[in-house]
C-alpha cells in the first residue's frame, strides 16, 4: 500500500466485507428474536448456520488482515542465510492435511540460500502452495518450485497446473480483498506482496506456456 488511492481502495473493500457478514448476522438474529415466541422454530437449525458462518468470515477476515499488517513490517535483517529448501520443507509440513485432502504433490529443485527471514519466507511459501491447491480448478494439484540467479538476486517460480489466470487479472490478483473466486477473504497474495516487498523484492504472476499458472518473485542473494 503506497498511495491515499490503494489506501482507499482497501477501506472501501474492507467495510463492504465486514458489513456483508455483520448484516447476515444480524438479520438472522432478529428473526430468532422475533420468532421466539411464537414456539418451534422451524428452520432453527439454518438460521444459526448463517450466523455461524457470517461469524466465521468475520474471524477469517480478522485473521487475514493481522497477517497483512505483519507482513508489512520492515524485518530486522537476519544475521545468518538459510536455505530455500528447509523454508519449502517448512511450509509442506503445515500444509501436509490440505496436500493429501487434495491429492497434490510438491516438487522443488535444488534450492538456494537467501538472507531473509525465515518466518515470514515460510509464511510466503504456504501462502503460495495453498493458493495453487485451492485455486486450482481440479484435484490432484501439481506445484513445482524452481530457483535462477538473476544478477544479484534470486528468481523464484512456482508454477501450477490449475486453471490459470485471465491476462488482465495478473496485478488485480495481488490486491487486498480481491477475489476472482469466491472463497476466502482475498488477502493471501497482497500478503506475499507485502513480504516479498518489505524484503526489497518484487512479485508477480504469468501465465505459462501450456496450461497453469506460475507466481515469480525475487530476493536479494
Amino acid at each position: 500500500m503506497t498511495t491515499n488511492t490503494d489506501t482507499t481502495r482497501l477501506l472501501l473493500r474492507l467495510c463492504h466485507d465486514l458489513k456483508t457478514s455483520v448484516r447476515t448476522i444480524r438479520a438472522h438474529t432478529e428473526l430468532l428474536l422475533r420468532d421466539k415466541g411464537t414456539g418451534p422454530v422451524a428452520d432453527l437449525e439454518q438460521r444459526l448456520g448463517f450466523i455461524a458462518a457470517g461469524a466465521r468470515n468475520l474471524d477469517s477476515l480478522i485473521d487475514r488482515l493481522t497477517a497483512y499488517s505483519v507482513a508489512l513490517e520492515t524485518p530486522e535483517p537476519p544475521a545468518q542465510s538459510i536455505g530455500m529448501d528447509v523454508l519449502v520443507r517448512g511450509a509442506l509440513a503445515r500444509l501436509e492435511q490440505l496436500l493429501r485432502e487434495n491429492g497434490a504433490e510438491v516438487s522443488y529443485d535444488p534450492l538456494p540460500r537467501v538472507r531473509a527471514n525465515s518466518d515470514r519466507l515460510i509464511q510466503l511459501l504456504e501462502e503460495l502452495v495453498r493458493n495453487a491447491v485451492t485455486h486450482g480448478g481440479h484435484a490432484g494439484a501439481r506445484v513445482h518450485i524452481s530457483a535462477a540467479r538473476q544478477g544479484d538476486q534470486w528468481l523464484f517460480r512456482i508454477r501450477d497446473n490449475g486453471q490459470g489466470v485471465e491476462a488482465g487479472d495478473l496485478e488485480r490478483i495481488f490486491r487486498p480483498l480481491e477475489r476472482l473466486h469466491r472463497t476466502g477473504p482475498g488477502m493471501g497474495l497482497a500478503i506475499c506482496k507485502a513480504i516479498i516487498e518489505s524484503h526489497g523484492g518484487r512479485i508477480w504472476a504469468e501465465p505459462p506456456a501450456g496450461d497453469g499458472f506460475a507466481v515469480c518473485f525475487t530476493l536479494p542473494s
